[in-house]
């Protein structure tokens, strides 16, 4: 219950910082940095209704795709970041932007949208929009990535402004946005969507592994394997973890073990239990 409400609250804060960006740097310099937003921002200058009303109409359809491809508790949270999206937008349409240079607006904007996503996306939230409709169509399109997806349709997006507009500094300016929130994006949650293997050569195999699933709650997999130098079979040990649980792990192995030989390398993706699946 705890992690339920926990995920909750934070893509409730997610939704609401992305708002603000909006709110103080995106929207009063014409700048649809991809994503709901940036579109809500274009029909806001066509129609004049407000951004956070249309964040919440285009998501509705939107939301209709995803029953058909989702289960319901992921577009639960879907949704209450996509309200808090809305909501925090329209709530906070009186505050006075805090620049009108463009780039500037760019910059500080993507990088507060970014720290909004990254927020939501943290602990597995989402807000809604484009997210569910890069998902199904990786679902549709498995040979090309949901990066890729994200890509064609922000980059749709920022076309459609730069010609709304009739401007062309808004294109390039809104690709500058996109680019830092993403950038940001990535900073962020490279400890916690990217991961570390750990292979470990211990004389102690069976004392590290349990004592890194006692203090860690991380599975270890041990495997044979022969020194060429020694002809000696030993166990090599490996677990996969956070990047921010490495330093943890160090000190529970060398707490057992002082002599163990320890190699960490990057996993950019994994599947699982305990992690993304």
């Amino acid at each position: 219950m705890y992690k339920k409400i926990e995920k909750a609250c934070f893509t409730i804060l997610g939704g609401g910082i992305m708002g603000v960006a909006l709110d103080l740097f995106l929207v009063p310099a014409d700048l649809a940095a991809g994503g709901v937003g940036g579109l809500s921002t274009v029909l806001r200058h066509v129609t004049g209704i407000g951004v956070g009303v249309w964040i919440l109409i285009i998501n509705l359809p939107i939301f209709g795709l995803g029953l058909l491809h989702f289960d319901k508790k992921f577009l639960l949270y879907s949704l209450l970041g996509t309200l808090s999206l809305s909501l925090s937008t329209q709530f906070f349409s009186f505050l006075q932007p805090l620049t009108q240079d463009m780039l500037l607006a760019s910059v500080f904007g993507g990088a507060l949208m970014g720290v909004g996503l990254s927020c939501a996306l943290r602990r597995g939230g989402t807000t809604g929009g484009t997210d569910i409709v890069a998902l199904i169509l990786k679902k549709k399109f498995p040979h090309f990535s949901v990066g890729q997806f994200f890509l064609l349709i922000d980059g749709v997006i920022i076309t459609i402004a730069g010609i709304v507009f009739r401007r062309g500094e808004v294109l390039l300016y809104s690709a500058i946005a996109l680019y830092i929130t993403g950038r940001v994006v990535d900073v962020i949650l490279e400890g916690v969507d990217f991961a570390k293997v750990v292979y470990i050569v211990s004389g102690q195999p069976d004392e590290v592994s349990k004592e890194i699933y006692a203090r860690m709650q991380r599975g270890v997999t041990g495997f044979l394997a022969k020194s060429k130098y020694t002809g000696k079979e030993q166990q090599v040990l490996m677990c996969v973890i956070r990047k921010y649980e490495l330093e943890r792990l160090k000190k529970t192995v060398y707490g057992v073990d002082k002599q163990a030989f320890v190699v960490i390398s990057d996993a950019k993706e994994v599947l699982g239990n305990g992690f993304k699946i």
